[in-house]
Formats: C-alpha cells, structure tokens, sequence
C-alpha cells in the first residue's frame, strides 16, 4: 500500500511538471509575439514620422534631374478682361479665321502693362506694321514672354533687368492686324521656343 501511494505521488509530481513546464511555454511563446508586435509597431511609427508620403523613406537619385516649375506670373495688366483667347479664332481686321497665338486683354489706351515676371529685357521691336511694338523678355528656364501693340516705357532696351511687376509699357492705341478689336495687349508665352498657351502660366477671367 505504501508502494502504491509513493508511485501515485511520483506520477502526480511529473505531471505537475509537465504542466508547469507547459505553461511555461505558453508563456515564453506569449512573450515573444508581443516583442515582436511592439517592435513592428515602433518602427513603423519611425518611418511615417520620417516621411508623410506613404511610409517609405526614398534617397534621392543623384542622377534624375530636378524639375523646376517656373516661377507664377502676375498679370500683365491690371483690370483682366479676356478678349480673345488661344487657340483658333476669327480675326476680324483680316476678315479670316487664323491660330490665335496668345490671349488679347482688353485695356484701355495708356493703360499700364507690367512685366508678368522678372527677367532680362531680349528686345524691343518697333519696326513691325502688323503687330505694332512688340517687347520680348526671357525669364530663364526657357521661358518668354511677348507683348504686342504697346507702346514701350522710354528708354527700355534690350539688356535691361526688370522685376515682376515692373511698368514695362502702356497700351498703345488700335493698329495692325487687330485693330478692329479696339484698344487691347496681345500677350504670348514661349517655352523652349515653343509657342504655349499662356493660361498654362495665367489665372484668366473670361470677358
């Protein structure tokens, strides 16, 4: 009987054991999927406060170029009303339809035309019947801008430097081949050497 009862507390002793050892385990595994969770957690935590783009951190490419968008342009004239937009029109002074290669502002004569942004004066034309004066300023990055049937500030010249904003010229009065729209600025905007919509560069308000 005694024997009995020393193996039964045997028994009950492993098993106890295997329990613990058991439970232990259960534990341990515990343990180490909520380290891991935490860590997880912790490092994407690192990396959104890093960058708000979609948690991935990139290194710039040393060579892919930076593109620069041109710098916003103010309004060539002060009151903006759109007479004649880009794009394909009928002209009334030749009596046909013809690509529109600007946008026409409505202004009165003597109204003032502004340098839409700051740049290098590369011409002053005044020898064009069709267009009246014409002033060309480069602006870098490939763009220019134009501006038609104005009559130019005195003794601006190609060469000088003016500032966005800067009183480049006044609307002249109704001549060349627009001149039946009345008194306005023809403006136009180059890129590359390209001919481009200048809403592309312009908040325009339609007429």
């Amino acid at each position: 009987m005694k024997e009995e009862n020393e193996k039964a507390g045997v028994r009950n002793k492993k098993l106890y054991l295997y329990i613990a050892l058991g439970c232990a385990a259960v534990l341990l595994c515990a343990a180490i999927i909520v380290t891991a969770v935490v860590l997880a957690n912790r490092s994407r935590v690192s990396i959104d406060a890093g960058d708000n783009s979609g948690g991935q951190i990139e290194t710039p490419d040393p060579d892919q170029p930076v593109i620069e968008t041109p710098e916003e342009f103010i309004s060539p004239v002060s009151v903006v009303s759109v007479l004649n937009e880009y794009g394909f029109y009928y002209n009334k002074t030749l009596g046909n339809y013809y690509e529109h290669m600007g946008v026409d502002f409505t202004a009165e004569v003597g109204s003032e035309v502004y340098a839409v942004a700051s740049g290098t004066v590369e011409s002053v034309y005044t020898s064009d019947v069709l267009v009246g004066t014409q002033i060309t300023i480069d602006h870098g990055d490939g763009v220019k801008s134009v501006y038609q049937f104005v009559e130019a500030k005195e003794g601006l010249k190609a060469g000088d430097e003016v500032k966005q904003g800067d009183v480049i010229a006044t609307v002249a009065e109704a001549n060349g081949s627009e001149y039946k729209d009345g008194a306005h600025l023809h403006f136009e905007v180059f890129k590359d050497g390209a001919n481009v919509d200048p809403a592309e560069y312009l908040t325009l308000e339609e007429k």
